[in-house]
């Protein structure tokens, strides 16, 4: 059986995007969750911090990672998001225990 594949995405925005940007995450999860090999995608807020998102996910293959990163609803977002964002980060995990 093939190893699946967790992902951590945080986004913190510029401040008073924190609404805008939300509203564009919310957007993308229930096309996210219909595709093929999304076992979780879940989008969470910082409680100590309202500026900074998170994304925990996890894909039945990194070939379905990635191409749920290319597919349109994510490309369309990608290409929205930089002018909100002070920073971002995409770690894709390989899982140990």
């Amino acid at each position: 059986m093939s190893q699946t594949t967790p992902v951590v995405a945080v986004f913190v925005t510029k401040p008073g995007a924190e609404e805008k940007v939300e509203a564009m995450f919310r957007a993308v999860v229930p096309t996210t969750l219909a595709e093929e090999g999304c076992i979780t995608y879940q989008l969470h807020r910082d409680s100590e911090n309202p500026r900074r998102f998170v994304f925990t996910e996890e894909w039945a293959s990194r070939e379905l990672l990635d191409r749920h990163l290319a597919a349109p609803h994510i490309a369309t977002l990608f290409a929205a998001l930089p002018e909100h964002l002070e920073s971002s980060e995409v770690s894709v995990l390989t899982r140990l225990a």
